[in-house]
């Protein structure tokens, strides 16, 4: 009788344990879907609507939720930009650090793909332009 009793602990325990683990999941994702703070530490992500107006051969500084630069100030950026798939259509960009030197020279990004900005550091602003026909993109940094 003894035995059976000490199973049946064991297992009201690994249940109970395994309850608490799962409320703390949720809890957590929960926390992390909902809460814009947390959400946007662990998944950063800064968005550019842009409106070209007129066929032009020049570079158009991009603006990403209202400041001139991006700065991937944690772990957690992908650091990659995103040509949103509604975007009129390709774009040209370049990345320039703060001397205004070219960091990533110009590469091609097509509405619905993303690019890997590979070679930028953690803690430093870069600025970015766009070259693009005329028309609406929406421009994103993960």
């Amino acid at each position: 009788m003894n035995m059976l009793n000490s199973k049946f602990k064991k297992i009201g325990l690994s249940s109970a344990i395994f309850v608490i683990l799962t409320i703390t999941f949720v809890c957590s994702y929960q926390v992390y879907q909902n809460v814009e703070t947390v959400h946007n530490y662990f998944s950063p992500k800064i968005i550019s609507v842009m409106a070209i107006e007129k066929e032009t051969d020049e570079w158009n500084s991009i603006k990403f939720d209202g400041q001139d630069y991006v700065k991937f100030d944690t772990v957690f950026w992908d650091k990659t930009i995103i040509n949103d798939a509604n975007s009129a259509g390709n774009v040209l960009v370049k990345v320039k650090d703060e001397q205004g030197d070219i960091v990533i020279d110009e590469f091609q990004v097509s509405p619905g793909n993303s690019k890997q900005l590979i070679g930028l550091n953690k803690d430093k602003q870069y600025y970015f332009e766009i070259k693009a026909a005329k028309g609406q993109f929406t421009i994103n940094a993960i």
